[in-house]
Order: C-alpha cells, then sequence, then structure tokens
C-alpha cells in the first residue's frame, strides 16, 4: 500500500483517496485493533469526511476485510521454506522470516484474529489461506525429497501441528503478549535470531525425525541437560 502512495503523481484522485483511506486504516490497526477501531479516526487522519469513505468502502467490516486480505495475499506470496543448502537452513530462514513479520506487524496479526472471530466469512478466508500454505510447505519438501511424495498427507498435518506451535509463540510474544512466555523466551532466546534457531530445530526434528547436523551451524541438544539425562536413562 505504501509503495502505491509513492507513486501517486500517476494514478487519479480516486485512486489515490482510496489507497490513503487504506494505509490509514493499516496503521491504526496496528495501533488500536479492530474492536476499537473508528471510522471517525480514519476519516480525521486520512483528512476525509466519512461520506467519501464510504463512497468506497461499504461499512467498517468491508474496509477491514479488504487490508486484512491483502496483508494474507502478500504473505503468501512468499515462499514456504526460506534460502537454504540444507532442510535446516531452509526452515532457519522461513522461520527468521516469519519471525520478523510478526515482530513488524503485531498489530495487524491481532486484528486478524480480531476479525475472524466476529466474521464468519473472513474465518474461512483465513482458515483456507493457511491451508495453502501448509500444502505449500509440503509440496516445497516433496521437491526436496521427491521418494516421499506418498507421504504428503502427514507432512501437511505436521506442518499444520507445527505452525500452530509458532503461531502461538509468536502470538503470545507480539500479538497478544504473555508477560509469562516473554520471561522465558528472554532468558532461553533473547533474540529472533534464537527464536528462529528453537523452533527450527523443533520444526526439523518432527519433520525428518532426526536433528540438524552439526554442518548446519544447528548447537543442539535444546536442553542438553535434558538430552543427557535421557542418553543415561537408554543406557541402562
Amino acid at each position: 500500500m505504501a509503495e502505491r502512495q509513492d507513486a501517486e503523481l500517476t494514478r487519479s484522485k480516486g485512486e489515490r483517496t482510496r489507497d490513503r483511506i487504506r494505509l490509514v486504516t493499516v496503521e491504526l490497526l496496528n495501533e488500536v485493533g479492530y474492536r476499537d477501531l473508528k471510522v471517525a479516526e480514519i476519516c480525521e487522519r486520512a483528512a476525509i469526511s466519512p461520506p467519501v469513505l464510504y463512497l468506497y468502502f461499504e461499512n467498517k467490516e468491508a474496509l477491514t476485510a479488504d487490508v486484512l486480505q491483502e496483508f494474507l495475499d502478500r504473505f503468501l506470496t512468499r515462499e514456504p521454506e526460506g534460502d537454504g543448502a540444507t532442510p535446516y537452513e531452509a526452515i532457519l530462514s522461513a522461520n527468521q522470516r516469519w519471525i520478523a513479520l510478526a515482530r513488524e506487524n503485531a498489530g495487524l496479526m491481532r486484528c486478524l484474529l480480531q476479525f475472524s472471530e466476529e466474521v464468519p466469512a473472513f474465518a474461512r478466508i483465513f482458515r483456507r489461506a493457511s491451508h495453502l500454505w501448509y500444502e505449500r510447505i509440503a509440496r516445497s519438501v516433496i521437491r526436496r525429497y521427491p521418494t516421499a511424495a506418498a507421504e504428503e498427507p502427514a507432512i501437511q498435518l505436521i506442518a499444520h501441528a507445527l505452525g500452530g506451535l509458532v503461531d502461538e509463540v509468536t502470538r503470545k510474544l507480539f500479538a497478544d503478549p504473555d508477560p509469562h512466555v516473554r520471561k522465558l523466551a528472554a532468558t532461553v532466546a533473547p533474540g529472533d535470531t534464537q527464536l528462529a534457531h528453537m523452533l527450527s530445530v523443533i520444526w526439523h526434528r518432527a519433520l525428518y525425525g532426526c536433528d540438524a547436523t552439526a554442518s548446519d551451524g544447528a548447537s543442539l541438544p535444546l536442553a542438553p541437560r535434558l538430552a543427557a539425562a535421557r542418553q543415561r536413562e537408554r543406557r541402562r
């Protein structure tokens, strides 16, 4: 949206007004969330009157659905696996991008949850977008390992489970901060890189049934004393 505003000299007044409304809505959604979003505040910040806003959008719900749909569409154009020579590196790259996105757009993430709870039609769109994302993850894994093609349903289900885990952690850190979880993260994974590493190790173990190798640069295990205790127990 911001990019389109930069090119406003080549666009009609109506297009510029519509995008200004949408850009202001994104800013306010990030600041106050959907439930506290007011049409009057949108109009004041966009320097328009309510009748002008209603020329472009039927109501607050339609406007919010429009900007959140674009947010989803932009996210879904990204490759589900990041760049990397090894599976671990690819997972790490993808998790680093997701954590950065969640941190930078905490308000919009919160709005996705709020809006989905209040608008069933959008909840279905959000759910379908999530399904497509996990299908893309499964296909990206199979492109790397074609012999696993018959296991695509299992890979998709694993991706759903792991995606839910990452969503819950990032939600409690950014969109809906949980002081206890934030304190744990500050101790165990104080930076985004450490957090991405921790989540990527879990992804790698669940998907591939093994730890990443030393060549991946992964310092494993995550809880070394617990792992050592388990190894001693198995040797008995």
